[in-house]
C-alpha cells in the first residue's frame, strides 16, 4: 500500500475542495457574493501585485511554461512506461497520478482566483436594473430595441466626428497602448465612485500580447489570466475596438465574469470617459450587440439604422470586417466551441451568445433613465 501511497496526492483533496466551494457557491449566491466582496479584492491583489510591476505580460509567459511542463511531463511519463518493463502499471499509475494532482492545484487555484465570482450576484442586482422587463412584452422589446439602437448610433456618430472624419483609426499608433491602458483604469476608478462594488485595493492596467496573431486565428479579442490577475489585450485589433477589450478585461478582474456584465462595464467605464477614442470604442460595443438583436426582431430597421451610418462609421466597420475575415477558419471554430463550452460549465447557459446578452442591460439602463 505505501507504494500507492505518493507525495503528490497529498495535492488532490484540492480539487475537492474546490469542487465543493464550487458547489457551495452555486446553491448560495449569499456566500458567494460575500466571498466575491470580502476576500477575492485583497486576495487578487496581492496575487496580481509583482505581475502589475512588469510592463509586459507575465501572463503569457507563465501560459507558455505551464504549456511546455505539461508536454515535458507527458513525454516523461510515457518514457517511465515504456523503461520500465517491470513495472509498467506503476509507472502509468504514478503518472495518472501526477497528472490529477496537477488539475486539482489548478482547479484550485482558479477557483479562489475568479470561479467563485461567476456566482456572485449580477451587476444588475448592484446597480438596480431590472433586466426581466424587457422580456415581458415582445412588441415593447422591439420598440426599444429600435429607440436604443438609434440613439448609439447617433452618438456613435458625434463620438467619431470628434476624432476627425478623415482620421484612419486602424492601426495603433507608437505609446497608444500604453496611454490607453492607464486611461482604461482610470475610467474604472471613475466608475467605481458611481458603482462602489467595482472598488479594489489594487488596478493593475490591461498588458499587450505578443502572440496576438494567434489570438486573433482563435477570434480572442483579450483574455483574463486569474493566475497572474491580469487583463491581456490583443494588439492585433483596430485600435477603436482596443480600448473596450481592455475595460472588459478589467471588469473581470474587478470581480465581475459573466460576459454580458464584463460588456456593459466596459460600455459604462468607456461612455464616460473624457477621451473621444474612449467613448467612441464602448459606443461602438453596445452599438455592434444592439444591432445585433434588432436584426433579429426588425431587420428593415435594422438595415435603416445600420445605412444612415455617416461615412468615416462605416468604413471603420468595413475595415473591421476585412480585417477579421482573413482569420475565419478552423482554429477559430475550435476556438469558439471550447470557450462555448467553458462559459456553459460556469454556468452562463447561453454561453458565447451570453456577450449579447449585454443588451438587457442596455435596455434596462435605458429604461431607467427614462423613469
Amino acid at each position: 500500500m505505501r507504494r500507492f501511497l505518493l507525495k503528490r496526492m497529498l495535492l488532490i483533496p484540492l480539487g475537492a475542495v474546490a469542487l465543493g466551494a464550487t458547489m457551495a457557491a452555486r446553491a448560495n449566491p449569499d456566500a458567494a457574493e460575500w466571498y466575491a466582496s470580502a476576500v477575492y479584492p485583497a486576495l487578487s491583489s496581492v496575487v496580481g501585485f509583482l505581475p502589475s510591476l512588469a510592463s509586459f505580460s507575465v501572463a503569457e509567459w507563465v501560459a507558455a511554461a505551464f504549456l511546455l511542463f505539461c508536454l515535458a511531463y507527458l513525454a516523461c511519463s510515457i518514457r517511465a512506461v515504456i523503461v520500465r518493463t517491470g513495472e509498467r502499471g506503476m509507472a502509468a499509475y504514478r503518472g495518472a497520478m501526477g497528472a490529477l494532482a496537477i488539475v486539482c492545484v489548478a482547479f484550485f487555484l482558479f477557483t479562489a482566483l475568479c470561479g467563485l465570482n461567476y456566482h456572485r450576484y449580477t451587476f444588475a442586482e448592484h446597480a438596480g436594473y431590472d433586466v426581466e422587463g424587457a422580456d415581458a412584452d415582445s412588441a415593447q422589446r422591439q420598440e426599444e430595441l429600435v429607440s436604443l439602437t438609434a440613439a448609439l448610433a447617433d452618438e456613435l456618430g458625434q463620438a467619431r466626428a470628434l476624432l476627425g472624419d478623415d482620421a484612419d483609426l486602424f492601426e495603433v499608433e507608437p505609446g497608444q497602448f500604453e496611454r490607453y491602458a492607464q486611461e482604461s483604469v482610470e475610467a474604472m476608478r471613475k466608475l467605481a465612485e458611481q458603482y462602489p462594488v467595482l472598488e479594489r485595493p489594487l488596478y493593475s492596467p490591461p498588458k499587450p500580447v505578443l502572440a496576438s496573431k494567434l489570438m486573433s486565428y482563435a477570434n480572442i479579442g483579450g483574455a483574463f489570466f486569474p493566475f497572474t490577475m491580469e487583463s491581456n489585450v490583443n494588439v492585433d485589433n483596430p485600435s477603436f475596438a482596443i480600448p473596450w477589450a481592455m475595460a472588459h478585461e478589467l471588469a473581470h478582474q474587478y470581480g465581475f465574469m459573466r460576459e454580458d456584465e464584463a460588456n456593459f462595464i466596459a460600455y459604462l467605464a468607456c461612455k464616460e470617459s473624457d477621451d473621444a477614442l474612449m467613448r467612441y470604442s464602448g459606443l461602438m460595443l453596445a452599438y455592434d450587440n444592439a444591432l445585433s438583436a434588432l436584426r433579429k426582431v426588425d431587420l428593415e430597421s435594422a438595415n435603416a439604422i445600420a445605412s444612415g451610418l455617416s461615412a468615416a462609421v462605416q468604413r471603420d466597420l468595413a475595415q473591421r470586417a476585412e480585417h477579421w475575415a482573413k482569420y475565419e477558419g478552423p482554429v477559430q471554430d475550435v476556438s469558439n466551441a471550447a470557450n462555448d463550452a467553458y462559459l456553459k460549465a460556469n454556468d452562463q447557459t447561453d454561453g458565447m451568445r451570453s456577450y449579447g446578452r449585454m443588451v438587457d442591460l442596455l435596455l434596462a439602463e435605458q429604461r431607467a433613465e427614462e423613469e
